[in-house]
């Protein structure tokens, strides 16, 4: 469960009111705020209008995505569909270096790949890589013109003060049987303090008929002062031909190096 950040200020509320009452009312705002996740903002300062938090987001995130061209690092994908008993019934694994170009484009360099998936699973490398972009989501200029931001709140992750949005494309979704373009369908947590995207979670989208991918959430860490993806994982029920099926799913972004 995540817990506020502790509040050093103590309010004197006056001289009729008793060391217990205030005490009281100290744990019973405390439990509140424990309860709901949401840390409480310093007193006299004001929130940033969320507006205001998303503009300094998109610029750290033009920031991000710039210095991420300039690293190369490693992709470890593991895709496992479960059985009724709860047993692996396949494994599909893919070990990749990721890195860009001199003019920035994106390559990967796959390392290994192998698969044991039943025959009517649809995993292949256009289905996978849709995926892996949506779990490594920025906000960018770009995304503010492409995505439509709703502010829901300050929250915790994990030790970190949060602001999250939650995200749906405001773009006319392209025939998923004809575009391998996805777009994220989810929630967005930026860092309160580096103002940059710390987790994501979420869908890609659109589905295609038979098929969709799970949903997920990606964790992001702190490298050279740039929040860089570190880990996805997903836990869900998706078709596969006339059945659901569960899959797990497990990404993590390791090596990250400067290019020389």
């Amino acid at each position: 469960m995540p817990w506020p950040r502790p509040s050093a200020a103590t309010t004197e509320r006056g001289a009729s009111l008793s060391s217990s009452t205030i005490l009281a009312k100290t744990l019973l705002l405390c439990a509140l705020f424990c309860a709901a996740g949401v840390p409480a903002d310093p007193p006299g300062q004001e929130r940033p209008a969320p507006s205001d938090l998303l503009a300094s987001a998109a610029r750290n995130g033009e920031k991000v995505a710039s210095a991420l061209r300039g690293y190369s690092y490693y992709a470890e994908l593991t895709i496992e569909t479960i059985g009724p008993d709860d047993m692996i019934t396949g494994k599909y694994y893919r070990f990749s270096r990721i890195y860009y170009d001199r003019i920035g484009v994106r390559q990967e360099r796959v390392l290994e790949n192998k698969s044991t998936l039943p025959p009517d699973a649809f995993i292949n490398d256009n289905a996978v890589n849709a995926m892996t972009r949506v779990y490594q989501f920025l906000i960018t200029q770009q995304a503010l013109s492409l995505y439509t931001f709703n502010y829901i709140g300050r929250e915790r992750i994990d030790e970190i003060g949060a602001y999250a949005f939650d995200v749906s494309p405001a773009v006319k979704l392209p025939d998923p049987e004809k575009s391998r373009d996805r777009y994220l369908k989810g929630r967005v947590w930026i860092d309160d303090r580096d103002l940059q995207v710390v987790k994501v979670a979420g869908e890609a989208v659109p589905e295609q008929s038979a098929h969709r991918t799970p949903r997920f959430e990606t964790y992001f860490r702190n490298q050279h002062d740039y929040w860089f993806p570190a880990y996805t994982s997903a836990d869900d029920q998706i078709r596969m031909a006339r059945r659901m099926t569960r899959v797990l799913v497990k990404v993590r972004f390791t090596g990250y190096k400067r290019n020389q």
